[in-house]
Parts: C-alpha cells; sequence; structure tokens
C-alpha cells in the first residue's frame, strides 16, 4: 500500500522515511503542500528479497568496512545491483499508481530515507531527487535510482564519519511529488542558524527553482526577520543574473536570465516576508523544534516542499522557565562540587525547608503540593552549586508581606538584581494565590512567625544545646575502623536526630533576612547621609560569634609560640605538612596538647568545608599550621587589640547614630538594630553546627569508600564522592540499578574534567531542558564605571578603613598560603578562610554581600573589607599595589 496523506500516522512514520513523513505532518496541518504519494520502504525491501540482493549488499559493505574497497567502489557496486534488479508485478503496479494518481504534467520523485532528517542526522543532499519527470518509463528508473542513493558515496561516508553502522538496514521509500514550478524559491530557518538564536527567523530567497540555492550555483537574497513581530531586521540583496527554470524541450533544468528591473531588486516584499514567516512558525509550532524548511512560489501562493529539523542546537522558547543563581551559595559550594556532596546538600534542603512549612502551619496538604520545588532548592549546572531562584521565591510567597519579603532575600542571597514584578506576582506556590483562604492561612503563618521573633533566641539557645549533646555521641566515633553497612545505619540515626530537628536554625535564617532588611531599609531612610557603611558599623563588635572563635584561639597559640624562641623555630622551620609531626616528636607537651584540643574541637573547620570531598583538619592539619606560620612571620597579633578595634567602630556609628536620630525614629531603629545583631550572631553560631554535621558526614563517607575501595568497588576511598547519596544508600538497600560503580565514577571524573574547562555565568534562565537547548554561559552584564576615574573598581564596602598595600590573590586551598600583610584578593570565601584574616591589612572578594561570612566575620574582626567586585580576580594580580576604601567601596589601583 502506497502513504497518502490519508493514511494513518502510524503507517506513515512507519513506511514514508524521514522526507515523507514531515510532508505527511505538514498536509495533516493543514499548511500549503504539493499533493504527494509515497511508495513505502517495505516495497525496496520487498525488492531486495525478490531480487536477492540483501547478501550481496551486506557483502560489499563489510568490504567497505575492513577498508578493502573506497566508498565510490562500494556505491557503484550497490547501484549496478539495484539497477540490474526486476520489479515484480506488485512493485510495478504500485509505481504507476503513485505516478497517475497525483493527476499531474510533471512529478518530482525524491529518496526518503527511514533516518533521514532526525534530530541528530540530516542527510541532507545525500540522496537522489529527479524533477519534472512526465513519463512512466522514466519514473521506474527513477525508483531505482532512489534506493541506490541510500547508498551513494556521500552517504555512506556520512555514515563512517558520524559512526552510524553499515550493517544496520539502509531502507529508503520514494516521495512522488506534485512539480511545482516556482517563479521564485528558498529555505527559511525558524532560528538563526549561526547564532542559534530562536528569536529570528533566516530566509533565502532566489528567483526560480530551489536547485540553483540548494547546489550553490546561485546567490540568494538573506532576510533576518523577528519572530515576534515579522519585521525585517537585516537584510542583502544581491545582484541575481540567473535563475534555474524547466528545460522546455527535455528534461533536466536548465540557467535562464531574470528581467534586468529585477535582477537587483529583493525576492520579497514585506508582505510576501510576513506570509511566509507565518507559515514556517506554524510548521516549528507542528515539530516543536526548529525547522529548515524549503519553499516555493507559483501561482500566487506559497508552498512548503519539505522540512527538516536544524540538527544544531538552538535556544529553547518554549517550556517551564527556570532563573539559577549562585552569589551566594558559592560562599559554600565554590567551584566543581562533586556528586556526592550536592546530591547530600540536594537531601539537606528539602527536609529543612518541609520542616519550615510545617513549623509555619502550613498544611499538610499544601507542603505535598509544594513538594515539587521545595525538593529543589539548589541545582547542579556543569558541576556548580546553584540557587533555583524562582522556586525561593515560591517558599518566601507564603509569608505575609511578599513584596517587601523579595527584598530582604535579594539582600540576603547577594542577588545582582531583583525579579521582575511580573514574574514574581506568578511564581506563587497554587495554595497561596490571591484567594480569601489564602489571606487568612498567610495571617496565621504570619502570627506563627511573630511568636517565633519572640521566642527565637531560647528556641537556638535550646537548639544548640541539643545539637552539642547529640553532636558529642558521633563526632568521636571511628568511621574509618567501622563497615559500611554500619556506617550507614549510623548516618540514618543521625539523619533522624539532628539533621530532621533543623528548625530552629532554618527559622533564624527567615527573622535574619527579615531583621536585617528591615535594618537596611530604616538606614537608607533615616541615615542616608551617615554614608553606606553605617549599618555594617553598627553590626561590628557583636561578640560571641562561634564562627570567629576558631581564629582567635590560633591568635592566641601564636601570642604563646612568640614568647618561646625554640618552639617559634619549630613551627617557622618546618613545611606546615610536617609541623604536627615536629610537634609530636619534641618536648612540647602543652603546646602540643592545645593543637590536638584545636583540631578535636574545630578540626572540621577548612577551606571550602561544606564540600565533603574537601579534607578537614582531621584528615591534613597543614591550614591550621600555614596560618600559625603567617602570624608568627609578621608583627606579634594581639587578639585584644581586634576586640577593641571592633568595640571601636561599634561605638562611633552608635554615637552617630544617637547625634542624627531622636524620639520615636531613634526608638524604632534601635528596636529593629538590636533584633538584626541578635539574628546576624545567632545565624553564624547555628552555621557552624552546620559545619560540623557535615564534617560527621564526610569522615563517614571517606569510611564508606574505604572499604569499597579495599572491596574493589571503586579504585580509590576518593572515588566515593563521584556516586551520589542515592547510589551509596542504594549500594546497601538493594536499590541500585546500575552495580558498576567504578564505571559510573570513571565517566563521572572524565565529565568534571570537562566541566574545569567550562565557566557558567552567575546568573541566567533556562527553559524546557535545563542542560540542553539553553545558554549557561552569559557573560555577567558589564559594570558602568563611567563615573569612576580610570583604573578604578567598586564594590560594596562592608568594614571601614582606608588601606594601601600589595595585592595577593589566592583562589583554592592549593595556592600558596604564605602571608605577611598582603590584600587577600580571592573569588569568594566561605568560614574556612577566616583564620588567614589576622594575616592580611585588607580583604576584597569578587563574590558575596552583606550577609555573607565574609562580611559577618570582617565586621568582627574589624577588617577592612570589600565584597562583591565585579570581574575582581581578572583585573588584579599578586603583587599589584592598590588603595581601598572599606566604607565607600572604592578600589584604586596604583601600580
Amino acid at each position: 500500500m502506497l502513504v497518502t496523506p490519508n493514511s494513518t500516522d502510524s503507517f506513515a512514520k512507519r513506511e514514508a522515511g524521514g522526507k515523507g513523513y514531515n510532508l505527511y505532518i505538514l498536509t495533516q496541518a493543514g499548511l500549503p503542500v504539493p499533493d504527494w504519494r509515497v511508495l513505502g520502504a517495505s516495497y525496496f525491501k520487498e525488492f531486495k528479497k525478490q531480487n536477492e540482493l540483501d547478501k550481496n549488499i551486506s557483502e560489499i559493505l563489510q568490504e567497505l568496512q575492513d577498508n578493502k574497497i573506497s566508498a565510490l567502489m562500494a556505491s557503484q557496486k550497490i547501484e549496478k545491483l539495484i539497477v540490474d534488479g526486476t520489479f515484480s508485478t506488485e512493485i510495478s503496479e504500485a509505481i504507476k499508481t503513485a505516478f497517475t494518481s497525483l493527476n499531474c504534467p510533471q512529478v518530482a520523485i525524491r529518496s526518503s530515507g527511514i533516518d533521514e532528517d532526525s534530530g541528530r542526522h540530516s542527510f541532507a543532499g545525500q540522496l537522489s531527487s529527479f524533477l519534472f519527470v512526465s513519463l512512466i518509463n522514466e519514473a521506474y528508473k527513477f525508483v531505482k535510482l532512489c534506493w541506490a542513493s541510500g547508498f551513494s558515496e556521500r552517504g555512506l561516508s556520512y555514515r563512517i564519519q558520524n559512526k552510524i553502522s553499515l550493517q544496520s538496514k539502509i531502507e529508503i521509500a520514494v516521495v512522488f511529488q506534485q512539480m511545482v514550478s516556482s517563479e521564485k524559491s528558498g529555505v527559511v530557518f525558524t532560528c538563526n542558524p549561526l547564532n542559534q538564536d530562536p528569536n529570528i527567523l533566516m530566509i533565502n530567497a532566489v528567483y526560480g527553482l530551489g536547485e540553483g540555492l540548494v547546489s550553490g550555483l546561485l546567490d540568494a537574497d538573506t532576510f533576518s526577520v523577528s519572530r515576534g513581530d515579522s519585521k525585517i531586521l537585516e537584510f542583502t540583496i544581491v545582484e541575481k543574473p540567473i535563475q534555474l527554470i524547466r528545460n522546455k524541450d527535455r528534461s533536466g533544468l536548465v540557467e535562464c536570465p531574470v528581467e534586468l528591473h529585477l535582477q537587483n531588486s529583493p525576492t520579497l516584499n514585506e508582505t510576501d516576508l510576513v506570509l511566509l514567516c507565518n507559515l514556517a512558525k506554524k510548521a516549528e509550532d507542528i515539530y516543536r523544534f526548529p525547522q529548515d524548511i524549503e519553499w516555493g512560489w507559483a501561482d500566487g501562493k506559497f508552498y512548503l516542499l519539505q522540512a527538516r529539523p536544524v540538527t544544531t542546537d538552538v535556544i529553547s522558547r518554549e517550556g517551564t522557565l527556570q532563573f539559577f543563581d549562585n552569589s551566594n551559595i558559592i560562599e559554600s559550594y565554590g567551584g566543581l562540587t562533586l556528586p556526592l556532596t550536592f546530591t547530600f546538600a540536594h537531601y539537606v534542603y528539602h527536609q529543612v525547608y518541609v520542616q519550615l512549612c510545617e513549623i509555619l502551619f502550613v498544611p499538610a496538604r499544601e507542603i505535598r503540593n509544594m513538594d515539587y520545588f521545595l525538593r529543589n532548592m539548589i541545582a547542579v549546572i556543569y558541576g556548580r552549586v546553584y540557587y533555583n531562584l524562582l522556586n525561593w521565591y515560591k517558599l518566601t510567597s507564603i509569608l505575609p508581606g511578599f513584596k517587601y519579603n523579595r527584598g530582604f532575600m535579594e539582600t540576603m542571597m547577594g542577588t545582582s538584581e531583583a525579579l521582575m514584578d511580573e514574574v514574581a506576582d506568578r511564581i506563587k506556590p497554587p495554595g497561596f494565590q490571591e484567594t480569601f483562604t489564602s489571606k487568612i492561612r498567610r495571617f496565621f503563618t504570619g502570627l506563627k512567625f511573630l511568636y517565633f521573633h519572640f521566642t527565637a533566641q531560647k528556641m537556638v539557645d535550646d537548639f544548640l544545646n541539643y545539637f552539642h549533646e547529640i553532636y558529642g555521641e558521633y563526632r568521636t566515633r571511628n568511621y574509618a575502623q567501622m563497615p559500611s553497612y554500619e556506617i550507614m545505619e549510623v548516618y540514618r540515626q543521625l539523619e533522624a536526630r539532628l539533621l530532621r530537628e533543623w528548625k530552629a536554625p532554618i527559622v533564624n535564617d527567615y527573622l535574619c533576612m527579615v531583621h536585617f532588611g528591615i535594618l537596611k531599609k530604616l538606614t537608607e531612610k533615616w541615615l542616608g547621609n551617615l554614608g553606606v557603611s553605617i549599618q555594617n558599623d553598627l553590626l561590628c563588635g557583636e561578640g560571641n560569634l562561634e564562627s570567629a572563635e576558631p581564629t582567635r584561639e590560633l591568635m592566641r597559640m601564636a601570642q604563646l609560640a612568640n614568647q618561646n624562641a625554640e618552639l617559634k623555630l619549630l613551627l617557622t622551620g618546618n613545611s606546615p605538612e610536617n609541623c604536627l609531626e615536629a610537634l609530636q616528636q619534641s618536648n612540647f607537651v602543652e603546646f602540643r596538647n592545645r593543637v590536638h584540643k584545636y583540631i578535636d574541637s574545630y578540626g572540621h573547620r577548612c577551606m571550602n568545608e561544606m564540600k565533603l570531598e574537601q579534607k578537614d583538619l582531621h584528615q591534613d592539619p597543614s591550614f591550621l599550621f600555614s596560618c600559625l606560620q603567617n602570624y608568627l612571620r609578621g608583627a606579634p597579633i594581639d587578639p585584644e587589640a581586634y576586640e577593641k578595634r571592633e568595640r571601636d567602630i561599634r561605638l562611633g556609628a552608635e554615637k552617630k547614630v544617637n547625634e542624627t536620630l531622636s524620639g520615636l525614629k531613634k526608638y524604632v531603629y534601635l528596636w529593629s538594630l538590636k533584633h538584626a545583631r541578635k539574628a546576624v550572631k545567632n545565624r553564624e553560631n547555628t552555621r557552624f553546627c552546620r559545619t560540623r554535621i557535615y564534617g560527621v558526614v564526610r569522615s563517614m563517607f571517606y569510611g564508606c569508600g574505604r572499604e569499597f575501595a579495599l572491596r574493589g568497588i571503586i579504585d580509590t576511598a576518593e572515588d566515593i564522592f563521584y556516586i551520589t547519596l542515592q547510589e551509596l544508600l542504594g549500594a546497601h538497600e538493594g536499590v541500585l540499578p546500575c552495580q558498576n560503580l567504578r564505571a559510573l565514577v570513571e565517566t563521572r571524573k572524565a565529565e568534571y574534567a570537562k566541566y574545569a574547562d567550562i565557566e557558567p555565568a552567575p546568573r541566567f534562565m533556562t527553559r524546557g531542558l535545563v542542560y540542553w537547548r539553553n545558554v549557561h554561559t552569559v557573560p555577567e552584564e558589564t559594570v558602568d564605571n563611567s563615573d569612576l576615574p580610570e583604573g578604578t573598581l567598586k564594590g560594596t564596602g562592608c568594614c571601614p578603613g582606608i588601606i594601601e598595600g600589595v595585592v595577593r590573590v589566592i583562589k583554592d586551598p592549593s595556592d600558596d598560603m604564605r602571608l605577611q600583610g598582603e590584600i587577600l584578593v580571592t573569588l569568594r570565601t566561605d568560614p574556612g578562610w577566616i583564620p588567614l584574616y589576622p594575616a592580611l591589612s585588607g580583604l576584597l572578594v569578587e563574590r558575596g554581600g552583606l550577609l555573607s561570612h565574609s562580611a559577618i566575620v570582617a565586621r568582627e574582626m574589624g577588617l577592612p573589607t570589600i565584597v562583591g567586585i565585579a570581574g575582581l580576580t581578572q583585573k588584579l594580580k599578586s603583587g599589584m599595589r592598590v588603595r581601598f576604601n572599606g566604607q565607600t567601596g572604592h578600589i584604586q589601583i596604583l601600580e
């Protein structure tokens, strides 16, 4: 049976080949397509069977595969086999019916491969077409040549180059189509094929038949048209002295001169372009992917002759809109983050924010409805961790005052730009739209949040007491000596007892967001004349920050070492890697015990401490000694002097507030300041709990890695971090779909090696499939520094002080950590960097905001600091000399 416009979809898909099935789809959609029939691929299969060709063709292709003959010779041999074959009566009648049923003077006969015009392989220009066929005897001949073209030299070479098996069945259908004598022809791409922009349609047009364009014989007019309104954006009109038309005296095509007045005129006018673009957009809507469409114009009408997918990746225009931003989370997960760390963090975020909804009286049914975004608060792109930003806005919308909370959240996250209002209005979870019920629900949620405002300190204190009690049970276990199944049992206990009791830290995080946001608003409104850093100065010197305590203890240890020349020589005369061993073999028992106590208390604090694959001080204490050496090489460090500086900054700022405000404004502002200070301090202290629990989990996973390596499941203990949390659990629970973990690890190592050369943008949006047909490497927006003198950068001032000095760029824990009063320049920091601070004169950080750890602890230690400096690590190199103002955020490059 022939494939016709009235065939079923399944039959057309199976028999018509790529070109024929596309004609079927376009026809079914009512688009203007010249009438057609298809001699299905099963006829070719039957022809080969009747003439016993399969074995001979297979042998020829094997010779080609073995490099015994060329593609040209293989093609010629197979063509001869097919041309010499005979038609059965059934096939002969089918060809005759296909030819005559079109009821037109001339027919185009085209090959249509079953695997042609797929999403990956187009086979464009490799299969034969025969135009203006008017005799049935010619049709019989051309059918055989169409079948043979499936084995053309170019087609066979294309298969080899694209690693398509030569022994896979090559099936060819043949399209019979009414021949249109086009007055003008061309191709329309429903995207820009050069840069994959989906908002631009590209049209090429010539006079006469399109074969002149396809063959490259003729130059074409080119039009770039806006998708939205079909307006011409750019155009190129070429001289068109000739066209291809049908040769009236004999078969084939002939060159013919174009009328003189048309040779330099546009082939298509604006009306034509609008009509053609509308047809092309309808065609793309059918396929849902950008199309390469051949068209012809005849008798005052456009015809679509064939369509095929554009095989290059094109930016998606449709699908779910998502925003990804790593402005703040880069502080916790900087650079490449391995699969086990990401999937653990992904799980933790889900559990924690479900708890927030529960404690805020969000009904269980609504929490279930919200689960689709609660379990995707973070994402991983090219191995980097991002906030899935719209999901954070959705979560924030469950509280009253979304309009204000949005801004507070953006400040806390350090995002570079606010969400557009029209987007914000559409992102609320289904149960929280503007209905009477949702307003009542948000009212009670707000009351509960207000309750936490009054009880937060007790809640945090109770949590800290509970945490240290549970943490003490798990931190001292030797996971290196435990079997992995036992480690996983302990992991589940820890998860149940701590991870699922994380309500106080997450509630305080939101209180911090609100209180800091309110303080910032009041400061801008009432104290704008005092300078941009007044709010930061007021947050200095709060004291009792656990995140700063490890550094203070290191400073005290350095004071002790400075008092003993022999001890100081031991610490500075050995490499950081050997210092602990040197101490171990020395007589400095008291100091050695103090080091061991430090590692026991603060050993989980390290650079990149949230990345489980990063070794901490328990596994490699060298960073501790690098910091001690920095302190000992420079001028003696006095912790009390740091604390005095912090108090002086704070007292100076408070004096300015008291001199500027009075009455009710002063009362309101001081009330806001009090609660912002408390929330920020609680946030830092509870986050140190997170560091500690991550440290225990790190030890657990390393323990599992050791056993997996000993059993030969993976090669090294560190390879465990290339599998996911679900795979690690699945290996113990019997739900592991793929048991070859070594192969998975090798695949991921290779992929992560490629990720290292990709630098995705800090913020981008996607539609549809996140990883495909989207742009992830959009450069950051150019910062307007036109109002700044040349050689000047600007960021957000965090801690005041005018500093001039030499720059030292450190990007990674593997970099040289020797510091002696330089200005540290880095991409981002986490709390593990804090021990470097006392050896610095100033700190400049490319990423981060006012609530980043860099900013908070720098303020606490009185270290002049600027954060959020676009392009910092590209513009400053080690050895440069700069002057910066930690209050205004200005940086001047001196040398």
